[in-house]
């Protein structure tokens, strides 16, 4: 990581100006009252949190405080402000304050009415602001873009945040801006002006939307609320840049404001009781063999496709999941009825165990991040499409309205990750056009759908997370980024960057540089360039390799100076020491980062450094540059049991830290007020300035999952103070033996417990998780007791932590 004299020019860097002109810890931001638009709001809010130190405030309508109340954590700091709203006095039915309880011939008057708030929201900022606390930004929903003119009143920086991707935006933009389909014949694709390499069809249009001429009430809103953002000092967009680069490219020379992609914002849902027998139901299925069908919270399509569909979907005999809504045209919220499908259709393909209709809420997250979920038949609604691509799911597309065409035509002629099977709630398709498509998309074996299916996997990547040291050390560019001026370089090798790049919001100012490295040519298996992929018994191998990379970041370094930028500081991993050479050599100012702990770290260095376990006969030793610690061997790894002055291990870790003792100083991982006293001794066993720069982890939000909303969920039915969490690393496991008598404690103890559960040692980590390697029937028997979960892929540490039922931590 390098930190050049450089001044960042960002969202980030003008909004914090703007904190220190007026010398405010607050951002406010108020947003739409859509079901799809509250997520991605949500999560944008809960992300703020974790990584500024300013209050966030959510205005909206009681109905809809009420209901975001219930969706965030019990312990967030975000809080919630209610504006009056009377639907009836705006001709709506009682009770109206969001898009699922307007009937859709009122949608228009719904969102006109949005405009009442300003008066009272004009109020709340003016209270603010005589307080003496003037917001730092606010953030609206592009019909809630009106806001830009209180910002402008009240002298505070504005952003509008575009919750669905970039291309349906810039392809909505040019359309209301334009109307470029009124000239079109009614057969014939049209151009759109700003975007010459789309063409669109009028069937991709909203069909209430077709025949607007710039007079309608339809586009007196729009071109209002275009209008209103155009005022406001940036867009936030939740998608990711390199999935939609030339869109966002687009967006911003068509509206000449500043555009940053900051996705994908997901927020974990509520979870209720179908999630257990989703779950379970997928669990007895095979990989990629179950099609998961839903056309999202408030869509459905027209009676006679639903019941070609159905046909398809039994014809097909693949397994499938179907959430299931009353057609369109019926009330949204009655009992599902039999006659909607054919005959018999339920009964048959429960018997066979082909499929399961889910006819309220499902959890889609458990659902698309499943190993058997092959594909996902959507309305391509944006959240639906950033999730699925973010567990790696091929989409079949069916979109129903609003931009969800557009987004479709993105995932299938731009991304290549979606076939578009059908279009709008009336849509003409046969039950054998249905079977079809599913057959060579799920099958793998027509070439589409395997470029599909290699697509989709290649997107996944991009969304990853990073993992292992690569978390603290992001975190740390992340907190360089918000405190300095400087602009923060991390260099690492070209798989680790794809997903630190996954990982950084879209809108970060840190610069990410690959060096070539080939694992083959230094005995490893292909692609091996972290921890978490290469073998065991060829670590050694893997981290004395990494000093291959010293000629290109020299090269680097080198080019770096001659422009004129010459690094204030090269912090590096511990076993990156052999960077310090490079910082002497170019006369830079270096620190190695320690990503673990202070009392860790001077054991470690003791050990390595004198070898004191060879210096005596005992179980129990003295470390000699820790003195008031005594170890055992049987806390020791075998590396370290096993060396001696000219083993590999202690030949490579004591080159690491002659280089080590060479830097400037040492970051590490941790708080003065925990570990002062080890603190105070590495302090004197290195002789160099040491720095506690920690907790970093907080830094940084956990990738979000499907076991998220499980394991809140369940820890919320405990009391407080009782529940074991069990997790030995996302590396790490313990042997067969161990693990059964783990499992019959556990059991036997009566508590209740989350164990993050892996293969034992031994045994491949990646393979799935078989009942064999615990006591017969222990998993049946904890779930019908309620007494435990095991999670046996990523498990919420932070939030499992930070819940009230959580009690103590069975920790590697």
């Amino acid at each position: 990581m390098a930190a050049e004299r450089v001044r960042r020019e960002s969202c980030g860097e003008k909004t914090e100006a703007i904190g220190e002109e007026i010398g405010s810890p607050r951002r406010r931001y108020c947003r739409m009252n859509q079901r799809g638009h509250l997520i991605p709001f949500i999560a944008l809010a809960r992300l703020l949190e974790q990584h500024t130190p300013y209050t966030i405030t959510i205005i909206n309508t009681p109905l809809n405080i009420k209901q975001l109340r219930s969706l965030l954590p019990l312990n967030t700091t975000i809080q919630l402000s209610e504006l009056p709203y009377n639907a009836p006095d705006h001709g709506l039915p009682p009770n109206c304050e969001n898009t699922n309880t307007v009937p859709p011939h009122l949608a228009l008057r719904f969102i006109q009415s949005s405009q009442s708030l300003q008066p009272a929201f004009d109020g709340l900022l003016s209270s603010i602001c005589g307080g003496g606390r003037r917001p730092l930004c606010i953030i609206a929903d592009g019909f809630m873009a009106w806001t830009v003119e209180s910002a402008r009143k009240f002298g505070v920086f504005h952003c509008i945040f575009q919750t669905t991707g970039a291309y349906g935006a810039a392809i909505v933009f040019s359309l209301w801006t334009h109307l470029p389909h009124r000239k079109a014949d009614a057969g014939e694709e049209f151009s759109l002006p700003g975007l010459p390499d789309v063409k669109l069809h009028r069937s991709q249009i909203m069909a209430e939307f077709r025949d607007i001429d710039g007079t309608d009430p339809w586009s007196i809103l729009l071109r209002k609320c275009l209008y209103f953002s155009g005022q406001s000092d940036g867009v936030l967009v939740n998608t990711v840049e390199e999935m939609e680069s030339k869109a966002l490219n687009h967006l911003r020379k068509n509206t000449w404001r500043r555009v940053w992609a900051i996705g994908p914002l997901l927020s974990p849902p509520f979870t209720p009781s179908t999630t257990s027998f989703c779950v379970e139901w997928l669990s007895l299925q095979t990989p990629d063999s179950v099609l998961y069908v839903s056309f999202g919270s408030q869509s459905s399509i027209d009676l006679s496709p639903m019941m070609e569909l159905a046909k398809g979907l039994e014809a097909s005999r693949k397994h499938f999941i179907w959430v299931i809504r009353p057609p369109n045209g019926f009330d949204p919220d009655e009992e599902f009825r039999a006659e909607w499908l054919p005959e018999g259709f339920e009964e048959r393909i429960t018997e066979r165990k082909q499929g399961i209709l889910v006819k309220k809420w499902a959890p889609q997250m458990e659902i698309l991040s499943h190993e058997s979920t092959g594909a996902f038949l959507s309305h391509c609604g944006w959240n639906s499409v950033l999730e699925s691509l973010r567990e790696g799911v091929p989409i079949i597309g069916w979109p129903i309205g609003a931009e969800q065409p557009y987004n479709s035509k993105l995932l299938e002629e731009e991304l290549g990750v979606a076939v578009e099977m059908a279009r709008g709630r009336d849509a003409e398709i046969s039950g054998v056009e249905v079977a079809a498509v599913l057959g060579w998309v799920m099958d793998g074996e027509s070439e589409k759908g395997m470029e599909i299916r290699r697509k989709t996997k290649k997107m996944q990547e991009l969304m990853k997370a990073a993992t292992s040291h690569l978390i603290p050390f992001t975190a740390l560019a992340r907190l360089l980024e918000q405190r300095t001026p400087y602009t923060i370089t991390i260099i690492n090798t070209s798989l680790n960057i794809q997903r630190l790049r996954s990982s950084l919001p879209e809108n970060t100012t840190i610069r990410l540089v690959s060096l070539p490295f080939n694992s083959s040519d230094h005995g490893l298996p292909p692609n091996c360039e972290n921890t978490n992929t290469v073998p065991p018994h060829l670590i050694l191998r893997f981290v004395q390799a990494t000093e291959s990379l010293q000629p290109a970041f020299d090269n680097l370094i080198s080019a770096m100076c001659i422009k004129g930028s010459l690094p204030l500081c090269i912090i590096s991993d511990f076993v990156m020491s052999w960077s310090i050479q490079s910082a002497e050599r170019f006369v830079i100012f270096s620190s190695i980062f320690n990503t673990g702990g202070a009392y860790g770290s001077v054991i470690y260095t003791s050990l390595w450094t004198h070898l004191s376990l060879d210096q005596s006969n005992s179980d129990e030793f003295s470390m000699l540059d820790f003195p008031d610690v005594k170890l055992r061997r049987s806390q020791l790894t075998h590396n370290i049991i096993n060396a001696d002055e000219i083993n590999p291990w202690a030949l490579f870790v004591k080159k690491l830290y002659a280089f080590a003792g060479r830097s400037n100083g040492f970051l590490l991982n941790t708080v003065e007020e925990l570990e002062g006293k080890a603190l105070q001794q590495f302090r004197k066993n290195v002789q160099s300035k040491v720095w506690a720069i920690g907790p970093l982890a907080l830094l940084s939000p956990p990738p979000v999952s499907s076991s998220m909303s499980t394991c809140v969920q369940w820890l919320n039915q405990h009391p407080s103070n009782s529940v074991l969490y069990i997790s030995f690393g996302s590396e790490n496991s313990i042997n067969p033996s161990p693990m059964m008598e783990l499992a019959k404690g556990l059991e036997a103890c009566g508590n209740p417990f989350i164990w993050v559960i892996r293969p034992p040692s031994g045994f491949d980590v990646n393979e799935e998780f078989r009942t064999e390697w615990l006591p017969e029937g222990f998993e049946d028997r904890i779930t019908e007791r309620t007494q435990g979960i095991l999670v046996k892929k990523w498990a919420p540490q932070l939030e499992i932590l930070s819940h009230k039922s959580t009690a103590a931590f069975l920790s590697h």
